[in-house]
């Protein structure tokens, strides 16, 4: 089955088909550190993670790029509630970012832009736009006139006047029509500036990512992923931006959204105050829990956050992990075949088919997931029964999910020398209980169980497993 991905640009699932044979540009609007990261930030950083997996996992060479908005509105007014320059406001809530994003597994981004960094390039573009007739300058600011692009609301749907209804905004009496959208912006009293054609000022919000994608990918590349919420006027701008400097329709392919994590039917946002801050929740759950949460529903989908819908996912990734952890507990002891091998390898193959075939619609990982559950249903019921080379085949498979999900991800060094010092105190308790030195035996599984280990007799000796 062809991968096939739903475009918000066409409104419907196209096969995926990249600009330049296997390789894959793919562009995710980043953060503005100017605040903690919360929820509803790794929601779609998340998804984006795994799309990333996914492509790689079919034979893809990704590259997958995101901005570093380090500097903005929202960063120029923390400077003033806060008194300090803009890399104080920026360092610590990038620093944590990093940070946070590591203990949810997100790993597959191969570069960050930081906007700061092409300020050059943004000017370059700025004036490209002004010499087409597509911007005009005005006092020092510069901004792009909507009504010279004729494919203004082709994303969205919404147009210039839907925008402009009932907006509590003081029209700048400056701009040629209320709806025109600010390239530059020249300096204000303690403001960050640098040079320009126009005058001391700063780059405006969305002239930003077009000029760092336009410098690492080109004209057009493959796909641009985001919030849905950034779809308008975000999204529109960088469209208008690109394909009246560059001449060349689509600038992106292919448009993904990913849906909002709300809180009690409301977006959680940092407008709101509703958020939930990611090192915050860290303090109360894994990160692989976090990231299974966010994982068990389709990226495109909202999801209705509640600490009952956390707890749920933390039992049902317990389950999941309990199951793996005691494939590996048989495997250390289970014969070389058994009578349950046929049936959970065709179980482990099934899994496999339906977990491809999920992801291969539009990055389905709710389905993909719900392959995963299916299949360590078939191993328990396979546990005691199955050989040593069918158990490796349901781990293999295991493996492989885990790898595109980025869950139950690859044990460490330290993690593999306490198994193994595991395995030699079990080993030390069968030959105590073969001597019948019952006493020490009964220690041996006292420290195992003090520290969480769990013992089990089975017809094919003993086994351990994490409480």
């Amino acid at each position: 089955m062809a991968l096939r991905v739903y475009n918000t640009l066409t409104r419907q699932k196209e096969d995926f088909v990249p600009l330049r044979g296997r390789r894959v540009h793919m562009f995710v609007c980043g953060l503005t550190p100017y605040d903690h990261t919360h929820l509803g930030h790794a929601k779609t950083y998340v998804a984006f993670d795994v799309i990333a997996r996914y492509l790689r996992h079919k034979g893809y060479s990704v590259f997958y790029l995101q901005n570093v908005t380090d500097v903005d509105d929202h960063i120029v007014d923390a400077m003033r509630a806060r008194g300090l320059p803009r890399e104080d406001v920026v360092r610590p809530y990038w620093e944590e970012y990093l940070e946070v994003m590591d203990a949810l597994n997100v790993t597959s981004v191969n570069l960050y832009a930081n906007a700061t960094d092409y300020v050059h390039e943004i000017v370059e573009q700025i004036q490209g736009l002004i010499a087409k007739e597509h911007a005009y300058s005005v006092d020092g600011d510069v901004y792009y006139a909507v009504d010279s692009f004729d494919g203004w609301g082709r994303l969205s749907g919404q147009k210039t006047e839907e925008h402009l209804a009932g907006a509590r905004v003081e029209v700048d009496k400056r701009k040629r029509n209320p709806a025109d959208f600010a390239l530059w912006k020249a300096q204000k009293p303690g403001e960050p500036a640098w040079d320009s054609p126009w005058g001391k000022g700063r780059p405006g919000w969305h002239i930003e990512d077009t000029a760092i994608t336009i410098a690492r990918f080109g004209p057009q590349y493959d796909i641009h992923g985001g919030a849905t919420e950034l779809m308008f006027p975000h999204h529109e701008a960088e469209i208008a931006q690109a394909e009246a400097f560059t001449g060349k329709r689509p600038f992106v392919k292919y448009w993904l959204h990913t849906g909002l994590l709300n809180i009690k039917g409301e977006k959680m946002s940092k407008s709101l105050g509703n958020f939930w801050a990611l090192r915050d929740a860290l303090r109360e759950y894994d990160g692989e829990v976090l990231r299974f949460f966010l994982v068990y529903a389709h990226y495109r989908s909202p999801i209705d956050f509640s600490p009952e819908s956390l707890a749920e996912a933390k039992a049902s990734y317990g389950r999941l992990m309990e199951t793996i952890g005691n494939v590996d507990a048989e495997l250390r002891t289970a014969p070389a075949s058994g009578a349950g091998d046929a049936a959970l390898r065709s179980a482990a193959n099934t899994a496999r088919g339906v977990f491809e075939a999920a992801m291969d619609d539009d990055f389905n990982t709710r389905e993909a997931v719900a392959a995963v559950f299916d299949l360590a249903s078939a191993v328990n019921k396979a546990l005691g029964r199955a050989g040593r080379d069918a158990l490796v085949d349901a781990r293999a498979a295991f493996e492989t999910f885990g790898e595109v999900l980025g869950l139950w991800r690859r044990k460490g060094v330290r993690e593999g020398l306490a198994e193994g010092l595991i395995d030699a105190l079990v080993q030390l308790r069968e030959d105590a209980r073969t001597r019948k030195d019952f006493a020490s035996s009964d220690r041996v599984r006292d420290v195992l169980a003090a520290h969480g280990i769990v013992l089990e007799d089975t017809k094919t000796g003993v086994r351990w497993k994490r409480r």
